[in-house]
């Protein structure tokens, strides 16, 4: 078993991916209308009469951007958490690209206040800079000249990932660590993988490598692809997460961003508020991706029973 710091019995690492910061934009509209779509024609869950007030909601009096995450970081500043933000980095308004560009003042009044929170910025990797080392650098060195900070993690859109095609073209960028290791479609640690792991591992002492921080739970995995709602969505999150803590692993969540404050997904951000409350009783200890990474490297350079 590992032995986290403060001799916690297993680790938690939060994470949010970026990729819209915005009500009124028009691919979440569009969005929006496809899901009422699905609800009336193929039976996906959902309210049609507050998908119906959420599109009119954000077309006549949308919520600041900063909103939600002023609500995430209040959650998580409960327990004493603090968690890493993947911002998108990728064509402007191509169908899977980004939603605002960098230099955008919403998203510098965002960062703004993660940084104010002591949480990290990472990359999340464009799903048209897929395992190509030269863009995946341009959109680290983007990030950090736009809000000075120094990014040492990734996150590929979508979690798209071609195995150790993906990690060399990331540790080619100058990543540290990755973490796109995943299922989209079931929740629970991907390949049994519960812990960090040498994604690439240095071949010499001037070669860092590569470390993979593995997923848990992504919120769109429970409310997307197993289409559940409320109550089933947190006990098969948590049914999914109890293994992790009984083995001493590490608990990576992952909740986007938009999904709060949202009556039509109100159950999105319950389940999340409702897991870190029961992790949080458990006492793990909670490091951003970079600590995270940085602990387990210098944990990998000791020697056993020291």
């Amino acid at each position: 078993m590992t032995h986290w710091p403060n001799g916690a019995r297993f680790a938690l690492f939060l994470s949010h991916d970026i990729d819209q910061i915005r009500d009124r934009e028009m691919w979440r509209v569009l969005a929006d209308l496809n899901h009422i779509r699905r609800v009336l024609v193929s039976g996906e869950r959902g309210s049609v009469a507050l998908a119906v007030r959420r599109v009119g909601r954000s077309l006549v009096r949308p919520k600041s951007s900063t909103k939600d995450f002023e609500t995430i970081l209040d959650i998580e500043r409960r327990h004493g958490f603090r968690s890493t933000f993947f911002i998108l980095h990728d064509r402007y308004w191509a169908r899977q690209g980004a939603r605002f560009c960098i230099g955008d003042p919403g998203i510098h009044a965002i960062v703004r206040l993660i940084k104010e929170a002591g949480c990290e910025i990472g990359l999340h990797g464009g799903y048209y800079r897929f395992n190509d080392s030269a863009a995946y650098a341009e959109s680290r060195e983007a990030l950090q000249e736009a809000f000075d900070v120094e990014i040492s993690g990734i996150r590929n859109h979508l979690l798209r990932f071609s195995g150790e095609p993906t990690w060399r073209a990331q540790l080619g960028a100058g990543f540290a660590y990755d973490a796109t290791f995943g299922d989209q479609s079931y929740p629970g640690p991907y390949g049994g993988r519960d812990r960090p792991f040498w994604a690439i591992p240095p071949v010499s002492t001037e070669d860092a490598g590569l470390v993979e921080l593995p997923l848990t739970v992504m919120d769109g995995t429970l409310f997307r692809h197993r289409r559940l709602a409320g109550r089933d969505a947190l006990d098969a999150a948590w049914e999914a997460i109890s293994p992790v803590i009984e083995s001493g692993g590490l608990v990576s969540l992952l909740w986007h961003g938009n999904f709060f404050n949202e009556p039509e997904y109100w159950d999105w951000q319950w389940v999340y508020e409702e897991l870190l409350d029961r992790l949080a009783a458990r006492g793990p200890w909670c490091g951003t991706g970079a600590e995270i990474n940085a602990w387990w490297r210098a944990k990998q350079r000791t020697p056993a029973g020291s």
